[in-house]
């Protein structure tokens, strides 16, 4: 069985090795990571038969319910991913067939990105699949800790976003 959170481990091992350092990131950064690995498993398991990524379905759900056609650079902010790895999905996204790419004629630098017929019919399939595994994850906590968790999570995005390249406007 695994521990809960074996970063308390590791911070201990690290705290007696060098006393040196500041380990908070690595407490708070641990736990993040464990609980992406965890999702991951889960998740990996649902799209295992749909020819696609958590990270492409995420696009592909934006799109669906954009009602026009986006841009790359568009779909990283919504996604909160660099331009780079959205051009990454984007690509693959568009071998696939579910999405297609055409010139925006008010800017000849980006492109139009439109879901195709195949790419919302998969959304269709797998999205409310992948929010029945979410719910069933979180069917433990109550009502009251999943509003801790999602504050918690909100505060932590938030201090990140006043420090990143990829912010905006950030709410105080």
């Amino acid at each position: 069985m695994f521990p809960v959170t074996p970063s308390d481990e590791i911070t201990a091992v690290w705290r007696a090795a060098r006393p040196d350092l500041e380990l908070e990131g690595m407490e708070v950064f641990g736990r993040l990571r464990r609980l992406q690995a965890l999702y991951d498993l889960e998740m990996d398991s649902l799209h295992g038969g749909a020819p696609l990524s958590s990270a492409e379905l995420d696009v592909l759900v934006i799109m669906r319910h954009a009602g026009e056609p986006m841009i790359a650079r568009g779909l990283a902010v919504l996604r909160g991913c660099s331009r780079a790895a959205m051009s990454g999905i984007l690509g693959k996204l568009e071998k696939r067939g579910l999405i297609t790419r055409d010139p925006n004629p008010a800017d000849r630098r980006a492109s139009l990105v439109r879901l195709s017929d195949t790419g919302s019919k998969l959304v269709d399939e797998v999205f409310p699949r992948r929010l029945a595994v979410e719910n069933r994850l979180l069917s433990s906590l109550t009502p009251d800790d999943r509003a801790a968790v999602t504050a918690a999570l909100d505060l932590l995005i938030k201090a990140m976003l006043r420090q990143s390249p990829l912010s905006g406007d950030v709410d105080s």
